[in-house]
């Protein structure tokens, strides 16, 4: 997979991180699906399990782990350096993190896999999730939790970051929004011989409302609430978490 074709974030890596920084050094909230990740995590968590973070950014979901879990064994990874060496930054005082550089299109942890394997807000904005998740599973020895756009049919957005595109009219920049069937994206995971449950997505409006007011500077759109809906841009979110078992 060419890196052309999923790291939209690659030539500007401060537009994602500066904001999840923020999380980690307290100035900015905690996000409403961190919180929901730690109830997830403490359902599940039996002393001596380590945990693995796919799409780690900066490592912002720690900051929300460590407040229940202080010295649980954990590994963030992410695709792109500069978030890792962040991370590295921010958590240099945890002598229980740790983060690497890896591709979730290329094999992550098969001969040491993780208890507890979770990704966050990563699939979406990838072209395909079947080789991501297959890698996620290949590293996960327990439980694999998954936060992703689900819905009744699948929506493949390309959002252009600028108004510029090829003699096709495909955008020359842009990122990835897109939506998956949920039979689908179940029943691929379930024939490589796993179990499935969908956990709806718990959010406070006003939270995620009162931090897109006080961010319109941001580089990107971000997350508002329309009605009862998440929306970026022009989609609306249909978030959903995958617990992931075996069979």
């Amino acid at each position: 997979m060419a890196s052309k074709e999923w790291k939209q974030w690659e030539q500007d890596p401060d537009s994602e991180s500066k904001y999840n920084i923020q999380r980690v050094n307290g100035d900015l909230p905690e996000m409403e699906s961190t919180k929901q990740l730690v109830d997830l995590i403490s359902d599940v968590y039996e002393d001596g399990m380590n945990i693995l973070d796919v799409g780690c950014n900066v490592g912002h979901y720690l900051s929300g782990i460590r407040k229940k879990f202080p010295k649980l064994d954990y590994v963030g990874v992410d695709a792109y350096s500069n978030y890792i060496e962040k991370a590295k930054n921010a958590f240099i005082a945890d002598s229980h993190a740790k983060f690497e550089v890896k591709n979730i299109f290329q094999p992550l942890y098969p001969d040491n896999p993780f208890d507890i394997v979770y990704s966050c807000n990563v699939l979406l904005h990838l072209p395909d999730f079947r080789i991501p998740v297959s890698n996620l599973l290949e590293s996960t020895k327990k439980i694999c939790f998954i936060r992703t756009l689900l819905g009744d049919n699948t929506n493949l957005v390309k959002s252009p970051t600028k108004e510029e595109y090829d003699d096709q009219g495909n955008p020359l920049d842009y990122w990835y929004l897109n939506t998956w069937k949920k039979e689908y994206f179940t029943n691929f995971i379930e024939k490589l011989g796993w179990k499935t449950t969908i956990i709806p997505d718990i959010f406070q409006s006003k939270s995620i409302q009162d931090e897109f007011e006080n961010a319109k500077n941001r580089s990107h759109i971000g997350t508002k609430i329309l009605g009862e809906n998440q929306v970026i841009e022009n989609v609306i979110c249909n978030w959903a978490w995958v617990k992931i078992t075996k069979s």
